[in-house]
């Protein structure tokens, strides 16, 4: 009898433990859910479009987590399928899709349409990538444009017009509209991991013709001072570079690092193509984007700080105000001085000695003589982001 009553004291222990772990785990999902609903537009909740980011995001983990090839395959196609299901529903262009963090969702700044887009890596190196653009109908409801990637009959650096049924493949990062006209064309910038050798960043143009998507639109001059327009620009760089191509507000355009190849002999071989560390740009002109070459950083107004200098005495009180903040046409929070790489603040020569600028000059051409290897740098042509196919 008391062997009776021990084992049932046992099993409504385990019972107990049991029910107090099934409320832990309840109340860590709960606190799961709280960024979600704290970001509900409005302060209003869409409990469908929670539960299916909670939902998708766990294929989406799945998909990150495994390293075999096949499986990854197997597991995106799955993906693909809910996504597309999804997307068809009302609140896809309002949700905030936050915990989704190895997927690009941006909006165009007018609300226009919504990019959903991720990409692959196999264990060679290949990317693959997959895109869905939404765009909500004058009704209920969503239009959806699926992209299809196409290795096999599209060109390495396509120029051509495209529809989303014949795309080069890519990630998506930002979109610009442009107004031309009555019509409005988005400026998208995506980046592609080529191959084990480079990588490539483009400058796209989305618009809407009917009911339909289009790719590429004449809007980018070649280089400075051309006539030509093309649809498309493509840099394609060394896997071993960094290349940076943002909006920059303050100087008006989309700002870039200017790519030249290593050696003259390696011209046209893209993944021996690294930043020379200056900047060109593109700065909207009457809807077009114009070329503009060798952009140079500057400093801001009113911006300057104190800097011991000390006599030979080592008179502690000597300092000299200095511009010390300046505007890095790719980053606009980079300070000055802040690294090896970083460029050096402009210099207003009304308020400094030509003596000492000369001075400088000089000390700046013995620094460069130290690097490994002299890039090779044509004279006497225009700069162009657009390299030869």
């Amino acid at each position: 009898m008391a062997e009776s009553v021990k084992e049932r004291n046992f099993v409504m222990l385990l019972l107990i433990r049991f029910s107090l772990l099934n409320q832990m785990k309840a109340l860590l999902t709960i606190l799961l859910f709280i960024p979600i609903l704290a970001t509900a537009k409005g302060g209003d909740l869409d409990t469908f479009m929670v539960a299916e980011e909670i939902r998708i995001g766990k294929i989406i983990t799945q998909l990150r987590s495994t390293d075999d090839d096949a499986e990854k395959e197997s597991i995106n196609i799955d993906l693909q399928a809910e996504i597309k299901e999804l997307l068809e529903h009302d609140g896809v262009m309002e949700h905030p899709f936050e915990s989704w963090t190895t997927m690009s969702t941006i909006t165009s700044p007018d609300g226009v349409f919504r990019i959903f887009n991720w990409n692959i890596e196999s264990k060679d190196l290949r990317h693959s990538h997959y895109c869905y653009v939404v765009k909500p109908k004058r009704g209920k409801g969503n239009q959806v444009f699926e992209f299809k990637e196409d290795k096999i009959t599209l060109p390495p650096r396509p120029t051509m017009g495209l529809t989303p049924d014949r795309w080069y493949g890519a990630l998506y990062y930002k979109i610009i509209p442009v107004q031309k006209g009555s019509k409005t064309y988005y400026t998208v910038m995506g980046y592609s991991g080529k191959d084990k050798g480079s990588n490539q960043k483009l400058l796209e143009v989305f618009y809407f013709k009917g009911k339909t998507l289009r790719l590429g639109h004449p809007l980018f001059q070649q280089e400075k001072g051309a006539k030509r327009l093309v649809r498309r620009v493509w840099f394609e760089y060394s896997e071993k570079a960094i290349f940076t191509m943002r909006e920059n507000e303050k100087l008006g355009g989309i700002v870039f690092d200017h790519l030249i190849p290593e050696q003259k002999s390696l011209e046209g071989i893209y993944s021996f193509y690294i930043p020379d560390m200056t900047y060109d740009a593109y700065r909207l002109q009457d809807g077009i984007w114009r070329y503009d070459e060798d952009v140079i950083a500057y400093n801001d107004q009113n911006k300057k700080v104190k800097q011991w200098h000390p006599s030979e005495g080592g008179d502690m009180s000597e300092y000299n105000e200095v511009n010390d903040f300046w505007i890095d046409p790719v980053d606009p929070n980079a300070p000055a001085g802040g690294g090896t790489d970083a460029t050096a603040p402009v210099v207003d020569i009304r308020d400094t000695d030509k003596k000492a600028i000369r001075k400088q000059k000089k000390l700046d051409r013995k620094k460069n003589k130290r690097r490994e290897f002299k890039p090779y740098k044509k004279k006497k042509k225009n700069r162009s982001a657009i390299g030869a196919d």
